[in-house]
């Protein structure tokens, strides 16, 4: 579960591409009138470190997808997501723009919109969710999000979107400075033109935008959703801003928006780009996948599994999750899959284990679903170590073990055997892999155990022939 923000900041750079923005101003005064929706591809790029640790689970990178489409829903624009989810697994790229970090933009997918979901600036914000959370790259135009904000509530994708299509803070030019009530409102702020309360500089300062009132950056480390600091602006006159406006820092609202006038922008610049021809989905999901094999608590064969299910009207995608507890917590997960198509082949599960499943129907448009109701079937034993064809014998031993000696597996063959022996946890947790050649007659394989917590563990054997598990226990 994403964390929830406790303070947003974004890293899109102060010096934004102000001719962009005036030239898409300047078309806009020309654009036809809007009708029906657009639809926008979207390279969305989950990055993780090269173990796999990191990664944004799929559920919240759906929750955040189904945030920015209803937030562009007003305007008639809709992201789909182009050839679903894209996975990088290199710390190189992990940390975004954070101390010695590649630049993603060699990842870029061109003519799409490219977002890259890790973590941004500073490693470890997930606990608090705070601070420097996303930017646009003027200079390499992509968007970069920190996994934490993708939780279905924060408009923090949508922010940074918002800069994607050209548009300025509603405060711009108070970046890096803080507005003092003590002292009389300046003229101009880093640079830029301090915009009036009458609109009569509007064009020419801030945002440039003339239906946006002023804000001095009042939002951040604010509170509430009501400006009541009585700030003034260059003339003595009162300013009141638009808290809801998505490219503002008021977060406590509840609803935001984009003005008209900042709609055209987006509209002009999205004119102004060259996407690919994609076929998005333009349909909603309608209902959840009925579930047919295996449910009920029904026991399978063996323990390869065939999980299916019907097809959820509208989808064209489906999240499956597999845990071990039925209220399907997160501690528990043992695997979570996207699929395009009606079943998922699971193999070397734990025998004579029950597992929970459920599968939630999306397509690439639409995102806004969630699981059906989830249901249970337990493995059955497996295949005896005697009865696979080559295998004579397995002894591991010393079981239990006190952990800081290694554990050894003998297994005598009667014939050279390729096998891959695998270790889990009683989550059925995959912690460790090795792929051994067996010669005919007696071998020994050593199992590292000294980074692993106590506990109870299943060694599994596979060949091209069966497969034969042992419970090992160590204790410290």
């Amino acid at each position: 579960m994403s964390a929830q923000i406790t303070h947003f900041e974004c890293g899109t750079p102060s010096e934004m591409d102000m001719e962009r923005l005036m030239a898409n101003l300047e078309a806009a005064s020309t654009l036809e009138a809007r009708s029906g929706t657009q639809y926008l591809p979207v390279t969305m790029t989950l990055i993780a470190n090269d173990d796999g640790s990191g990664l944004i689970t799929e559920e919240s990178a759906l929750n955040g997808f189904c945030r920015l489409n209803e937030n562009f829903e007003d305007l008639g624009i809709q992201f789909y997501l182009y050839d679903g989810f894209r996975y990088v697994y290199d710390s190189d790229f992990y940390l975004i723009n954070g101390p010695g970090s590649q630049n993603p933009v060699s990842l870029k997918v061109p003519n799409t919109i490219n977002i890259f979901v890790s973590e941004v600036f500073t490693q470890g914000a997930q606990g608090s969710c705070s601070g420097i959370l996303g930017f646009y790259s003027p200079a390499n135009d992509y968007v970069a999000i920190d996994k934490c904000t993708m939780d279905g509530a924060s408009f923090a994708l949508t922010h940074e979107l918002g800069h994607f299509f050209s548009l300025p803070h509603t405060f711009f030019g108070w970046e890096n400075q803080n507005y003092n009530p003590s002292q009389p409102t300046p003229e101009f702020v880093d640079g830029v033109r301090v915009e009036y309360a009458d609109e009569s500089n509007c064009s020419i300062s801030a945002d440039r935008i003339c239906d946006t009132p002023p804000d001095y950056n009042f939002g951040l480390g604010a509170g509430g959703c009501n400006y009541t600091g009585g700030a003034v602006d260059p003339a003595g006159n009162a300013v009141d801003p638009d808290e809801m406006n998505y490219m503002g820092y008021f977060f406590n609202c509840p609803s935001h928006n984009f003005s008209p006038n900042q709609g055209d922008v987006i509209y002009a610049d999205i004119a102004d780009r060259t996407f690919v021809s994609g076929s998005p989905t333009t349909v909603a999901v309608n209902g959840a996948a009925n579930l047919t094999y295996p449910i009920g608590g029904e026991i399978t064969p063996n323990t390869d599994v065939i999980l299916t299910w019907d097809a959820a009207d509208g989808a064209t995608s489906y999240l499956i999750e597999l845990n071990r507890i039925a209220s399907f917590s997160p501690s528990f997960v043992v695997q979570r899959t996207v699929v395009n198509t009606n079943s998922l082949a699971l193999e070397n599960l734990l025998p004579n284990t029950n597992y929970h499943w459920r599968v939630r129907p999306f397509n690439d448009t639409y995102t806004c679903t969630d699981y059906g109701e989830g249901t249970a079937f337990k493995t059955g034993e497996l295949v005896n170590v005697v009865q696979i064809e080559g295998v004579e014998s397995l002894n591991i031993y010393p079981n239990p073990s006190n952990g800081a000696e290694n554990i050894f597996m003998e297994v005598n063959t009667s014939e050279p055997l390729e096998a891959e022996i695998k270790l889990y946890n009683t989550q059925g947790k995959l912690v460790q892999v090795l792929n051994h050649q067996f010669n005919s007659g007696a071998n020994s394989v050593n199992i590292k155990t000294e980074s692993l917590p106590q506990g109870a563990y299943i060694i599994g054997i596979q060949t091209e022939n069966g497969t034969a598990h042992q419970r090992i226990f160590i204790t410290r």
